[in-house]
């Protein structure tokens, strides 16, 4: 287990093995230090895990329907661990490997290599994923990835948040989304190519609005809560997007979401099972659009050979006025 503690005794921890975020440990409106991420409590547990808990999500997070999809005129077949279809990387993604690391005070830059094929994907493929814990309470995850073969790549970290981690529950919280537009999926988590936006739907929380409420009012036969992808405005000149913005109300945190992303992935925790029930926790995954080899007018998430994919995400916690 790796901490980084900044000046206020506030820390973060990962594990070696799926480059996994297994605490944040950051104040409330109060002061009190308390883990804002649902872990385990022994790396067995970790080794067990299917929920992705903290994980370094890759090749290629989200969905590929059909788990097969063509690039330079060649078809790839993927694992299937979801259905008919490949979800984060397949059987051998990232979440399992077992990363080596270097560590300062307050970095730690986990390292993995995937084999040519892996997974079904092409290219031997070397990746890094950095964490870093400022003063301000900010965590900075960073991706570096290259490939010897033109290849497809969509990374992001899985961790489940829960800002009032007494509440066991995510209901209170209040959640606001920078987007404009969201992806149609169908019964399968899968998009059907149609971007809707989100204004007068079940998807607009353009501003905060209560989680367990929006899930009463969405009208999902197959889910209770959300798990959807929405399309991020326009970057500022520093290339971040700002996502999103959670708060919660008892413990006055205040978690703010910006990435180098395209999007962010909303998933509720409606399956999670054994040491954590569903609901939970929720989980913000800044990524590219799911699904997106298959539907040639999203944005492309083909990595050329000896190109250098990088990508960033910026979680910022505060507390709100009390």
């Amino acid at each position: 287990m790796l901490r980084l503690t900044n000046s206020s005794g506030a820390y973060v921890e990962a594990l070696s093995y799926g480059a996994t975020l297994v605490s944040v440990v950051v104040p409330d409106r109060y002061g009190r230090l308390e883990n804002v991420v649902l872990g385990y409590p022994s790396v067995q547990d970790y080794l067990a895990d299917d929920c992705y808990l903290g994980s370094a999500v890759g090749r290629f997070a989200n969905r590929i329907s059909g788990a097969k999809f063509t690039l330079n005129g060649q078809t790839f077949f993927l694992d299937k661990n979801d259905g008919e279809n490949s979800n984060h990387g397949g059987f051998a993604g990232f979440s399992k490997k077992m990363f080596s690391y270097r560590a300062s005070k307050s970095r730690v830059i986990f390292s993995a290599h995937s084999a040519d094929g892996e997974g079904g994907f092409p290219g031997n493929v070397s990746v890094e994923v950095a964490y870093s814990f400022s003063d301000s309470n900010e965590l900075l995850i960073e991706y570096r990835l290259t490939s010897d073969k033109d290849t497809v790549i969509n990374l992001t970290n899985h961790a489940y948040f829960n800002l009032c981690p007494r509440a066991k529950n995510i209901f209170g919280h209040e959640l606001l989304v920078n987007a404009d537009k969201y992806l149609e999926f169908d019964e399968y988590f899968l998009p059907t190519g149609n971007i809707l936006p989100v204004a007068h739907s079940d998807f607009d929380f353009s501003c905060y609005r209560n989680i367990e409420q929006m899930m009463r009012r969405k009208r999902e036969p197959h889910i209770r809560g959300y798990n959807a992808y929405f399309v991020g405005k326009r970057a500022s000149e520093n290339g971040l997007r700002r996502l999103a913005s959670l708060r919660e109300n008892v413990s006055g945190r205040l978690l703010e979401v910006y990435a180098t992303a395209p999007g962010v992935q909303l998933y509720t925790g409606d399956y999670l099972h054994g040491e954590h029930q569903p609901f939970a926790g929720l989980c913000l995954e800044a990524q590219g659009y799911p699904d997106a080899p298959n539907h040639p007018h999203f944005p492309s998430c083909v990595v050329a050979a000896n190109q250098e994919y990088r990508q960033e995400i910026r979680y910022r916690f505060g507390v709100t006025p009390s």
